[in-house]
Order: structure tokens, then C-alpha cells, then sequence
């Protein structure tokens, strides 16, 4: 199991746009998860290990809401 983390930066409003990805062992999409202004601790404590060491990539604001909206938090 594998872990990334997207950053799409902020909004106009200062709110963060960052999301963690669970990826299963085909590296396809398992879960994500918006992190708000909780940071790792938006993963529930069986992924948690992994998010805290995921690597970021940049994103779009329009791939974050996508993302979210394709793959709803778990």
C-alpha cells in the first residue's frame, strides 16, 4: 500500500486544497482523503504511518475537486 499527497495550493479564501491518496498494491485508487487543516491526521489511523511520509505532488484546483468528487472520503 502506497501513499501521495496532492497540493493544488490554496483558495482565494486561504483555505488549503490538499488531498491523500491511498493507492492499493496495483497503485490504483483506494481511498482519498481531504486533508483540511488537519493535516496526516485526515487519514484514518490504519493509513496514517504511510500518509506521514507521502511524497507531494503539485495538482490543479480543478484535479483536487475532481479527485474528491470521483472518489468521496471513506
Amino acid at each position: 500500500m502506497n501513499c501521495i499527497r496532492l497540493n493544488a495550493g490554496n483558495d482565494r479564501n486561504g483555505n488549503p486544497r490538499r488531498v491523500y491518496v491511498i493507492l492499493d498494491q496495483d497503485n490504483g485508487i483506494k481511498a482519498v482523503y481531504d486533508e483540511g487543516y488537519r493535516g496526516y491526521d485526515a487519514v484514518p489511523d490504519i493509513y496514517r504511518k504511510i500518509a506521514q511520509t507521502a511524497p507531494t505532488f503539485a495538482t490543479t484546483p480543478r484535479e483536487y475537486r475532481e479527485i474528491l468528487k470521483q472518489f468521496k472520503e471513506q
